[in-house]
C-alpha cells in the first residue's frame, strides 16, 4: 500500500513537472485524465489549477518588475542607460547647425549586501570615458563611506543627474567652476577620484532635516591613472530641508591644481583652485523654482555667477521652463560678463522618453554684440 502511494505521488509529480517545463497548453486535459484514472480527486485538481495559475502570475509579475533589472545569484545587478540625441541651430555666422550625440551612457550598479553597494558608469559618446567607478558601505542613514571615482559634492546643479535636468545644458557658472566644460582643469564631468563620507540626520516628521557630504580628492579629475600634484583637495556640502519640498544648500571646495593649459609645461606650478556657493530650491506639485550662486578663485583671478529658474507642468506631459543665467569670468574686467535668457518646453512622453526644446538668448557685456543665440532640441531615452 505504501509503495502504491509512492508510485502514485511520483507519477503525478512527473506528469505535472513535464507539463510545466514544456509550457504545455493542455494542463487541464492532463488534470482531467488524472481524475478519470482516479489518481486525483476533483478538489485536488482544482487546488493544483489554482496553484499553477498563481505561480504563472507571479512569474509574469517578476518578469515585468525585472524589465530593466537583472539579479545574478546573491548579488543585485541593475542595468540602466541614457541616450540623448541633440540638434543645435546657431544664429552666429560661420557656426554650422548640427546634430550630435550629446550623451550615450551605460550604468551598472547594485548591492553586494544590504550595506555594500557599487556603481560603474560609462560614457560612449564621442570618446569612451569611465565616469563613475566606486564602492560604498552604509553603516547607517547618518554614515556612508564611498571610495573610488564619482561626482565631487560641489553645487546643486552639478549633482543633478543628466537625465533629470530641466534644461538641455547646465548653467555657465557650473560649467566653469565645478570641474566641467569651461573649468581651468578641463572637462571632468564634475568628477574626481577620492574618498568621502555622507549621511542624513535629525529626522523631522517624514524627512531628515540635514544631509552632509565631506570628501578628499586628488584634484586631477576623473579617468586618470595618477595625481598630477601632491596636494589633496577638500570638498564639503551641507543641505537643509526645513519643510518638505524646500531645500537650502551650501558647498565649499579648497584645492591646488595644475591648469589644463600648463599641464605640458616642464615642472608646471600648481595654483589655488577654491570654490564656495549657496543654493535654494522649492518644489510643490507642478511648480518648482531653483536659484544658485557660485564663487571661484583660480590663482589670483576671482570669478562668480548665478542663475534662477522656474518650471511649471501645465499638464503632466508638458513642462514650461524659464531661466536667467549670468557669469563673470574675471571680476576685475568689467566687460566680460555673459548673460543668457532661457525659455523652453519639455514634452514628457513617459518615464523613459522626453523631448526638450530650449531657446537661448545671449547678451555679452561687450562693446560689439555678437548674434549668437541658439535653438536646441534634444530627444532623451533613459531606461
Amino acid at each position: 500500500m505504501k509503495l502504491l502511494y509512492v508510485k502514485r505521488v511520483l507519477l503525478i509529480a512527473i506528469i505535472l513537472f513535464s507539463a510545466i517545463a514544456s509550457k504545455a497548453q493542455s494542463n487541464d486535459e492532463l488534470l482531467n485524465l488524472l481524475i478519470k484514472k482516479n489518481l486525483l480527486t476533483q478538489q485536488e485538481a482544482d487546488s493544483l489549477r489554482s496553484d499553477l495559475a498563481l505561480k504563472e502570475q507571479q512569474k509574469r509579475d517578476k518578469e515585468k518588475e525585472n524589465q530593466h533589472n537583472i539579479s545574478i545569484g546573491s548579488k543585485a545587478l541593475q542595468i540602466s542607460g541614457l541616450v540623448q540625441a541633440r540638434y543645435q541651430g546657431f544664429q552666429q555666422t560661420g557656426v554650422n547647425n548640427a546634430f550630435d550625440l550629446h550623451r550615450a551612457r551605460l550604468d551598472a550598479k547594485g548591492n553586494i549586501t544590504d550595506q555594500w553597494s557599487y556603481e560603474v558608469y560609462t560614457e560612449f559618446a564621442a570618446t569612451t570615458k569611465l565616469l563613475d567607478a566606486y564602492t560604498a558601505y552604509k553603516f547607517a542613514d547618518f554614515l556612508k563611506v564611498q571610495v573610488g571615482q564619482f561626482k565631487v559634492p560641489l553645487t546643486y546643479e552639478s549633482l543633478v543627474s543628466d537625465s533629470q535636468l530641466d534644461f538641455i545644458d547646465r548653467s555657465q557658472v557650473v560649467e566653469a567652476l565645478a570641474g566641467r566644460s569651461k573649468d581651468v582643469i578641463g572637462n571632468q564631468n564634475g568628477r574626481d577620484i577620492g574618498i568621502q563620507v555622507s549621511g542624513s540626520f535629525a529626522k523631522l516628521n517624514d524627512h531628515y532635516l540635514f544631509d552632509y557630504t565631506f570628501g578628499v580628492f586628488n584634484g586631477a579629475g576623473y579617468d586618470v591613472t595618477t595625481d598630477n600634484n601632491n596636494h589633496k583637495d577638500l570638498a564639503a556640502r551641507l543641505a537643509v530641508h526645513p519643510i518638505k519640498g524646500l531645500d537650502f544648500g551650501g558647498s565649499l571646495y579648497e584645492g591646488e591644481d595644475i591648469p589644463l593649459a600648463t599641464t605640458k609645461v616642464p615642472n608646471p606650478v600648481t595654483q589655488a583652485r577654491n570654490r564656495y556657493g549657496f543654493d535654494a530650491r522649492y518644489a510643490t506639485g507642478p511648480f518648482s523654482v531653483t536659484a544658485e550662486y557660485l564663487h571661484g578663485t583660480d590663482a589670483s583671478v576671482h570669478k562668480d555667477g548665478w542663475y534662477a529658474q522656474a518650471g511649471y507642468f501645465v499638464i503632466p506631459q508638458i513642462q514650461l521652463v524659464a531661466k536667467y543665467d549670468t557669469y563673470d569670468p574675471n571680476k576685475v574686467i568689467t566687460t566680460d560678463r555673459s548673460n543668457i535668457y532661457y525659455g523652453g518646453v519639455n514634452f514628457v512622453f513617459n518615464k523613459w522618453t522626453r523631448l526638450a526644446v530650449d531657446y537661448l538668448y545671449k547678451h555679452e557685456e561687450t562693446a560689439t554684440q555678437v548674434k549668437n543665440n541658439i535653438l536646441e532640441a534634444q530627444l532623451q531615452i533613459a531606461f
